[in-house]
């Protein structure tokens, strides 16, 4: 039986996930609806990863089974779901569905199936938040998917529709988000070192998320500080959600979901980017992304304070997570007006795909161990 390796960073914008190596990415936006066992459609969409529709029956799932849309499909959907602030990743529903969705996908592109069933067995990496992991959630977050069984049957989806996949775990790995940050800062793919002097300080990494921030202290022996690291239960979406009603109420302009949100105010179009069409009319809605934004970025700022205020000795502070792209030139902005910090903030990509990745490298650390230890063994 062969095992697959996947590394899945449930972001609370969308999932992340690298299979089977560094150069094949799984991205899901992190939205879903429960929906019937059919959908109207007049034709198919293009890809399987715009068309997924699932029943997951499932023993980690509170409900124990449901059928649903998922990503891009579930945008569609005017009851979609999309995590709050109450949620937690280590007990609510949503992020199993994803994780579950990502990895039956990708076992049904791959994999062959007997009597009709794809029996799909992983080795996983993956992550919780730095407030759920001082809480001891990891634990049980690994039990929830290791010791349950996890059938994903997939119905109206291109492609791969009346697929049923069988999930087992061989292993799971619950990290730390904001920790395994450095890891992919230091390590390059090969696992060779990189940005070496982040092995020499103390740096403050700070993870800004859909729901939450994470402000992980990591000393210069690699070390997490269990009393200063900390985190707000303060992150872009419900900023995100107050754009989106204001647009709606100011403009007539609805849009379906966050992510929908986040294209426009990043679009690589200058010229369309903060702008929506409506009725044929273009609107900016810069002043109102301006308006709300900074008041994220003010609460971000006060945590990268409070954290250097607590451990004077932090040279540099990372500014990741999908939210640090879009608080980036307001952070900037408050920061040169007050403290001048050294805030560093990564690429785009990085930003995105970092947590994925270091999760990936981990996984390859611990497989390359166990296999040291099984050779040993035997010999």
């Amino acid at each position: 039986m062969s095992i697959r390796q996947a590394a899945v960073d449930i972001g609370n914008d969308a999932l992340k996930a690298y299979v089977q190596g560094l150069d094949q990415e799984i991205y899901i936006p992190n939205v879903i609806a429960e929906i019937g066992p059919s959908r109207d459609i007049v034709e198919f969409e293009k890809r399987p990863l715009d068309g997924l529709h699932v029943e997951i029956i499932s023993g980690a799932l509170k409900s124990g089974r449901g059928i649903y849309a998922v990503g891009n499909l579930a945008g569609g959907y005017a009851h979609n779901d999309e995590l709050t602030t109450v949620s937690e990743k280590s007990e609510a529903d949503q992020p199993v569905v994803m994780l579950l969705t990502a990895l039956a996908y990708d076992a049904a592109l791959a994999l062959n199936d007997k009597d009709g069933i794809i029996e799909a067995t992983y080795y996983l990496s993956t992550g919780l938040p730095l407030s759920e992991a001082k809480r001891g959630k990891r634990k049980t977050f690994k039990a929830k998917l290791k010791e349950n069984t996890h059938e994903v049957r997939f119905k109206t989806t291109p492609e791969i529709g009346g697929k049923v996949v069988k999930l087992n775990f061989e292993e799971v790995l619950v990290n730390i988000e904001g920790h395994v940050a450095l890891i992919d800062l230091t390590t390059n793919e090969d696992g060779s070192v990189r940005n070496e002097e982040l092995t020499r300080m103390t740096v403050l990494i700070n993870d800004i998320g859909g729901l939450s921030t994470d402000a992980a202290i990591i000393h210069e022996d690699g070390t997490v500080d269990n009393i200063y690291s900390d985190g707000i239960k303060e992150g872009v979406s419900p900023y995100l959600d107050e754009i989106m009603e204001r647009v709606q109420h100011e403009i007539g302009y609805r849009f379906l979901n966050r992510q929908q949100l986040v294209e426009v105010i990043t679009s690589v179009n200058k010229e369309e980017r903060n702008v929506v069409w409506f009725r044929g009319k273009r609107f900016s809605i810069q002043s109102i992304v301006d308006e709300v934004l900074v008041k994220i970025a003010r609460e971000e700022y006060k945590l990268i304070r409070s954290s250097w205020n607590k451990v004077p000795g932090i040279r540099v502070s990372y500014q990741i997570g999908g939210g640090s792209l879009l608080l980036k030139p307001y952070l900037e902005k408050i920061n040169e007006q007050e403290e001048g910090y050294p805030l560093r903030f990564v690429g785009t990509k990085d930003s995105i795909w970092m947590i994925a990745r270091a999760y990936y490298k981990l996984l390859a650390v611990y497989l390359q161990y166990k296999n040291e230890q099984v050779a040993a063994a035997a010999e």
